[in-house]
């Protein structure tokens, strides 16, 4: 069972509808159904939501990977609020009406180390265990 994993998952889902529901009602307020039609706030929009489409499955396999490696559970916790408080700062960045590149960037940074630590944290217990 993968109990840290299933919260944060869950946790994230929200986010991910949220992002999604923001692109879908953008597009129907400029009656735009493909592409971004160079609008901005369209464009910032998708960006946000497609980032959080490309990092949010590698970060929660590497928290299931820790789970089932039995890494301690308050690490796994300690790892999840960080990648979700990462994925959170990055997302919000973008639905300003002007992106904020220092919140996107320490957002980017909350996610990027994250992932590296829980990386690092499974190639240790695979290494313990041969």
């Amino acid at each position: 069972m993968i109990p840290v994993t299933a919260l944060f998952s869950s946790i994230l889902f929200f986010l991910y509808f949220y992002l999604a529901k923001n692109v879908i009602q953008i597009r129907r307020k400029h009656k735009i159904t493909i592409g971004f039609a160079k609008n901005k706030e369209l464009e910032q929009a998708i960006a946000a939501h497609s980032n959080f489409s490309q990092y949010v499955p590698l970060g929660l396999i590497m928290m299931a990977c820790m789970e089932l490696n039995k890494i301690h559970f308050s690490l796994i916790f300690i790892a999840g609020i960080c990648f979700t408080y990462g994925r959170i700062v990055h997302a919000k960045s973008f639905l300003k009406k002007t992106m904020d590149l220092k919140q996107r960037v320490h957002g980017m940074k909350f996610t990027f180390w994250t992932m590296i630590a829980m990386a690092i944290l499974n190639i240790v217990s695979f290494l313990i265990r041969i």
